[in-house]
């Protein structure tokens, strides 16, 4: 399972969710295996439950596939460990992946048009 934690604008505690695959979606919605929205994109940060957050990790270990644009063929990344999104840019195992995640409101070169993330298992022999 993939464990997503959103950390807090605020010294709140983060908000922890498990899901087996993740989309973050061209209208700024992070939607779960079923369809479900999970969290909004807004003004840079993620709405959860009510509660504004700053940054996304995603601890895994998985893979991302990326669209660039609506019509373009889909590529796959990883395996990671972890990836989190922060400031609206996408890094995996600490590197950045120059990826502006969906949603933002910023364009141009990077700016990714759909984000899956999935849980690919054991990474390595470990969970």
């Amino acid at each position: 399972m993939l464990r997503l934690n959103f950390r807090s604008v605020r010294s709140d505690s983060p908000t922890l969710m498990l899901a087996n695959c993740v989309r973050f979606c061209a209208d700024g919605t992070l939607r779960g295996p079923d369809n479900y929205v999970i969290a909004r994109c807004m003004d840079g940060g993620w709405q959860v439950a009510g509660r504004v957050h700053r940054e996304l990790q995603c601890e895994g270990p998985l893979r991302v596939r990326l669209t660039m644009a609506a019509d373009d063929t889909p590529r796959m990344l990883g395996p990671f460990r972890t990836v989190r999104a922060s400031g609206g840019v996408l890094y995996g195992d600490d590197a950045c992946l120059h990826v502006l995640m969906p949603g933002q409101r910023s364009q141009g070169e990077g700016l990714c048009h759909q984000v899956t993330m999935f849980f690919e298992g054991e990474l390595n022999g470990k969970a």
